[in-house]
């Protein structure tokens, strides 16, 4: 029988010399094991000026680890009948159009896997936000100036502007904003209270982001919120790690969340989690499901995605065969957060630190 350590104590230990004497601002890390959570701590500042403590209810803008919620979501829709994963997205989204005629081939499959050959967005404009309902909508038929990098379904290619469209996918087909359906069909249904993909729902409990100053010695806070509502879907949940123990364990237990509420069924999981991909992105990260990175960490097998956006880094991290999944977040984006997530399973499955 494989035996863990117990790592309450020097995970404390761990993650308070991380912000002491590392160069993080902030760290809030989660963890669930067995089917419960086993650990959760906040160290540091939510803010390097004003000092101010991050705490249990601080939320940390996640950037893509935004992207497992949206195919959970599609996922779901999947399994009510209201839309195919192999169906092409202008059967859902009748205004989507390039000028490349190969879009009309594009499917909600490889928009999920990062095989459509959509390219990646260049400006997020946070230095001009959008914040009004209609935004993803406009942001859809925008990209019709866009040219696919390779025919659809032929090779890998991660792309935000494919999560901005499901987002947008998504609200047409539910009949709700994009946001309304994630707060009453993922957030509030898995128990995760706190959390949304609203920032002016949340303004009060947020990390303040932090680069790199100038002169590179430590960071600063940043001039720039990384949020605008055209980018929703590929970014912008903001959530604290008990919450996201919540989604952890839901998704461990194979869509089951608390209070017994089934968010996905078992079957869905041979979909996301299934390869679709080669990534070249190494061996943590080597091939790619649905909306989930796959891989495996000294033989383990993990299910993952990460997140980095202006100011913020996020880590999420599930063992499945070991019961064992980890949130990690900073309220930086000068610090490999690889340098916390990692220690962390070498502690919990009993390995040398490195």
């Amino acid at each position: 029988m494989y035996k863990y350590q117990k790592t309450e104590s020097p995970m404390h230990v761990m993650l308070t010399d991380f912000v002491e004497n590392g160069q993080f601002p902030a760290l809030a890390v989660g963890i669930v094991k067995d089917n419960q959570i086993f650990f959760t701590g906040e160290y540091g500042t939510a803010n390097l000026s004003t000092g101010d403590p991050v705490g249990r209810s601080t939320l940390f803008h996640q950037a893509s680890v935004s992207k497992t919620f949206v195919v959970t979501a599609i996922m779901q829709l999947v399994e009510r009948g209201k839309v195919e994963l192999d169906s092409r997205i202008t059967k859902y989204l009748s205004y989507f159009k390039m000028e490349d005629e190969r879009y009309q081939h594009i499917t909600l499959r490889q928009l999920l896997n990062h095989t459509s050959g959509m390219p990646d967005e260049e400006d997020y404009a946070w230095d001009r936000p959008e914040y009004d309902e209609q935004s993803l909508e406009r942001y859809v038929k925008s990209i019709r100036r866009h040219k696919l990098l390779s025919d659809p379904g032929v090779k890998f290619s991660y792309s935000n502007i494919g999560y901005e469209i499901l987002g947008d996918l998504i609200a047409k087909v539910s009949g709700m904003s994009f946001e309304q359906y994630m707060k009453k069909h993922i957030l509030e249904a898995v128990g995760m209270q706190s959390s949304s993909f609203l920032k002016q729902e949340v303004e009060a409990y947020l990390a303040t982001p932090h680069v790199h100053m100038a002169n590179g010695d430590g960071g600063c806070i940043s001039d720039v919120f990384p949020y605008n509502r055209a980018h929703a879907p590929s970014s912008t949940l903001y959530t604290n790690v008990e919450d996201m123990c919540q989604y952890m364990l839901m998704h461990l237990n194979q869509g089951i969340a608390k209070d017994g509420y089934n968010s996905l069924q078992s079957g869905s999981y041979d979909e996301m989690w299934k390869s679709h991909a080669a990534t070249g992105y190494g061996q943590e990260k080597a091939q790619i499901g649905l909306g989930w990175f796959l891989g495996e960490y000294k033989g383990f097998r993990i299910v993952s995605h990460s997140g980095w956006d202006t100011g913020f880094l996020s880590d999420l991290i599930l063992l499945p065969d070991e019961k064992i999944a980890i949130s990690v977040m900073t309220n930086c984006d000068y610090v490999g957060l690889g340098s916390v997530t990692y220690p962390i399973l070498d502690l919990l499955l009993g390995s040398n630190i490195r």
